[in-house]
């Protein structure tokens, strides 16, 4: 895919090809981390957004995701992520309930193996809005420390000593603090249908992230653009085993903004959607494109398989590459892949009533 939004795409081609074709003075001046660049949105709802951890039936949940992408350029990026979320079984209400949850992520790519490297804690209340505990507002924070390093082991340049390198404000790596926060709201219109709508505000505190120590004149850019997510979606029944899931997001951070819009089909057999369903089948397409100073760029086409058992969820997702890059890309995207495992306690403390996530 066309590296059209590089505040969420993190390094792009600017990491992939600055690593490999400029000098390490253009990197100490001008490399800034991002942001992870996930495809399916399902897939990883806690990075999605703060308040959708705890959304889900059952006591624990953990997360594992897998992505590889700009492998026909040279040394493209890995990342991976886990986290796991837990319910407290309290709340002030009957039905709300309590979550907290730890998020690591970690990410490299390039000559110089340019990682990122990330571990957070969420908090979140999932307060009912009515006496079922299907109607939930959900509020969430996160908080955490990030460090970016640059492997100058394997750094060559002309000169035997490179003016940046010794530079007294260099250094090969550097830590900050990353506070976020997020609101999800969830309304049944039936038992087996419901909608839902989220947003969230990322780096909030914009931390400076700059292979350059702290001067007196720090670039605009030396610092992470917050990040606005807005998503939402839905989740129709059609008939006794055919389900539509439409969803989007949109993005926002700094000068660009960014797209997603797709559904799932899915093939499922359960009573209620409300309920995990003894297999699911979902099969499901995105359209990716990017909008900056008045200009729609297409992006990506995002196929999507999914299988869900009643304690795990397994999604292969892969990104089609439509975009200005066509050429360089060899028309391949990236590969991803996410695992969801779901682990219910028997607790004999646990509440009578507690409020009832939607299977989205």
């Amino acid at each position: 895919m066309k590296p059209v939004f590089p505040h969420l795409s993190r390094i792009r081609d600017r990491v992939l090809l600055f690593l490999k074709f400029l000098p390490l003075s253009l990197l100490a001046s001008t490399l800034t981390a991002q942001d992870i660049h996930l495809s399916h949105i399902h897939a990883s709802p806690v990075y999605l957004n703060p308040a959708m951890n705890g959304i889900f039936n059952g006591d624990l949940r953990f997360i594992a995701n897998y992505k590889s992408q700009w492998n026909t350029f040279t040394n493209g990026y890995r990342s991976l992520m886990a986290s796991a979320d837990m319910k407290l079984n309290q709340g002030i209400g009957l039905r709300d309930d309590m979550a907290v949850g730890f998020q690591a992520i970690g990410d490299i790519a390039g000559d110089l193996d340019f990682s990122s490297m990330s571990g957070s804690f969420s908090f979140s209340y999932l307060k009912s809005l009515d006496k079922s505990g299907s109607h939930i507002l959900a509020i969430g924070f996160n908080a955490g420390l990030g460090q970016n390093r640059l492997d100058l082991s394997k750094a060559r340049t002309k000169e035997k000593i490179d003016p940046y390198l010794a530079h007294p404000d260099f250094q090969s790596s550097f830590t900050y603090l990353d506070i976020s926060a997020g609101i999800s709201w969830f309304v049944p219109l039936t038992v087996d249908n419901f909608i839902y709508i989220g947003a969230a505000r990322f780096h909030m505190n914009r931390s400076r992230v700059s292979f350059l120590r702290k001067s007196l004149e720090t670039p605009d850019s030396y610092y992470l653009y917050p990040r606005s997510t807005i998503h939402g979606g839905a989740s129709i029944r059609l008939g006794n085993s055919i389900t539509i899931k439409p969803s989007f997001i949109y993005l926002h951070q700094g000068p660009h903004e960014e797209i997603n819009l797709g559904t799932f089909f899915s093939i499922n057999h359960a009573e209620r959607s409300y309920l995990k369903p003894e297999y699911n089948l979902h099969l499901g397409a995105w359209y990716r494109w990017s909008y900056r100073e008045s200009d729609f760029n297409r992006d990506a086409l995002v196929a999507s398989v999914r299988y869900d058992k009643p304690n795990a969820i397994y999604t292969f997702s892969y990104d089609i590459n439509i975009s200005n890059l066509v050429q360089a890309s060899r028309s391949q995207g990236g590969p991803e892949l996410s695992i969801i495992h779901y682990i219910d306690f028997y607790r004999p403390e646990r509440k009578k009533f507690r409020v009832k996530c939607p299977e989205f």
